[in-house]
């Protein structure tokens, strides 16, 4: 060994030692138990440790998303979400009342239900609402209302109450008119705009809807009863009175006015009626009716009048078809009230033999039955005719109008229950209304 060599450090080991060459391997050191001295950070510590290096960055990433977002949510997502909720809201008609129906205007109470399904509440203001037909689109409305503003929650009813309505676009509230008289079912479209707010979350929204309703179906269930004929005929030419009945299965209350119909047998005109001051609330409507029969039209048409109600005089009926001519309320003809019923035949079967009795019990309750009957007995020339021979005869050759009812087989089986001596004065004042047939 050199004289430097001992200031050299480590010279002193040997040569190191290999896993080459037949040497010892070097040990290998290993942790014991999987102890390390060196301590792991939790997740909160690598969290802080991570936020205190990026912070700022967050910050600026959290204003750019908030300045992005909220502007969104506020502005289409509320106002969408709320639209929503009026879209899938439901709506019905509890009740509808139109008084006063003028040519040009009707007073209108509309009372709707809607829920909402929310359980908190929503503030709308004021809500005007065009009413209006699908086939004509909401900008032809035949009339426009407006709900004042409130506070809705849960199933809550809204609407308005006596509010004067001008009609608008008169073809679109004919058709509306229409549907109510001859369907069993129509829709009351609606659509209007305003605001509504979910606490102070204001969002325009829209409404558009169809309520379903029941109508008036062709007043299904027309009947006339209590028919009695007024002997004399009173000063007016009011020879015949009755009952009427107009069924409404409707939320409807309707104020019409005074109807005025031709009477009919078949397509013969042979009289007409009197209806006075109908008004239409949910049920069975009934009205005192005052007709006037035109007997003499009846005795000349008899050969046709008796084919037309064949079919009923066998079950002991007169079939009596009634056409509205003219609708007229406060002195004033109602022109879509009347144009919509003339398309309409309301058809009802009358008793012959209640008429009958009913008119016999109106003449004992004024005391003086067979002489009132007796006094009316005109003269007549006795020719006894078949009803050929009434078709076929000169219009202006007398005829013994009382004997040709009482040999009428037809006439006899309706009155088969009036006792012979009624029948008689009956007919008699029949032929003796219109001596001169």
């Amino acid at each position: 060994m050199s004289v430097d060599s001992k200031y050299i450090l480590g010279a002193n080991r040997g040569p190191l030692l290999t896993s080459e060459g037949g040497a010892v391997g070097l040990e290998k050191t290993e942790s014991a138990g999987g102890l390390s001295l060196t301590r792991t950070p939790t997740r909160t510590q690598k969290f802080r440790r991570h936020w205190k290096r990026f912070w700022l960055i967050y910050c600026i990433g959290n204003v750019i998303f908030l300045a992005i977002f909220l502007p969104i949510f506020f502005l289409i997502c509320i106002p969408a979400i709320a639209q929503l909720v009026v879209n899938k809201s439901d709506l019905w008609l509890t009740s509808a009342i139109v008084n006063s129906p003028k040519p040009d205007s009707v007073i209108l109470t509309l009372q709707t239900n809607v829920d909402l399904k929310l359980a908190i509440p929503a503030r709308i203001e004021k809500l005007p609402l065009k009413l209006f037909e699908r086939a004509f689109g909401v900008s032809e409305y035949y009339a426009e209302i407006t709900i004042p503003g409130q506070t809705i929650k849960g199933n809550h009813s809204m609407g308005v109450t006596d509010q004067f309505t001008p009609l608008g676009n008169m073809t679109a509230w004919n058709e509306f008119v229409r549907q109510v008289v001859f369907q069993e079912e129509t829709s009351l479209a609606l659509s209007g705009s305003t605001n509504a707010y979910l606490g102070v979350l204001k969002s325009h929204v829209h409404l558009n809807k169809n309520i379903k309703s029941p109508t008036l179906n062709k007043f299904k269930g027309f009947a006339i009863s209590d028919a009695t004929l007024l002997l004399p005929a009173e000063s007016n030419g009011t020879n015949l009175i009755g009952n009427t009945t107009l069924p409404n299965p409707t939320v409807l209350q309707l104020e019409v006015g005074t109807l005025t119909l031709d009477v009919k047998a078949g397509d013969i005109v042979i009289g007409n009626a009197t209806v006075k001051d109908v008004t239409l609330v949910p049920g069975d409507n009934t009205f005192p009716m005052y007709g006037i029969l035109d007997i003499k039209t009846v005795i000349k048409n008899l050969a046709d009048v008796l084919k037309a109600e064949a079919s009923a005089i066998k079950n002991g009926n007169l079939s009596i078809n009634a056409v509205t001519s003219s609708v007229v309320w406060n002195d004033t003809l109602v022109p879509y009230y009347t144009d919509i019923l003339k398309e309409l035949t309301l058809t009802a079967e009358i008793g012959i033999g209640d008429v009958l009795k009913n008119t016999l019990r109106h003449l004992k309750g004024q005391g003086s039955a067979s002489s009132i009957l007796s006094n009316l007995t005109g003269n007549f020339n006795l020719t006894s005719l078949n009803a050929q021979e009434v078709e076929k005869r000169d219009a202006r050759a007398p005829v013994d109008l009382s004997a040709f009812l009482k040999g009428n087989d037809h006439v006899q089986d309706i009155l088969q229950d009036i006792g012979p001596e009624d029948r008689d004065l009956i007919i008699n004042w029949v032929a003796s209304s219109y001596p001169d047939t």
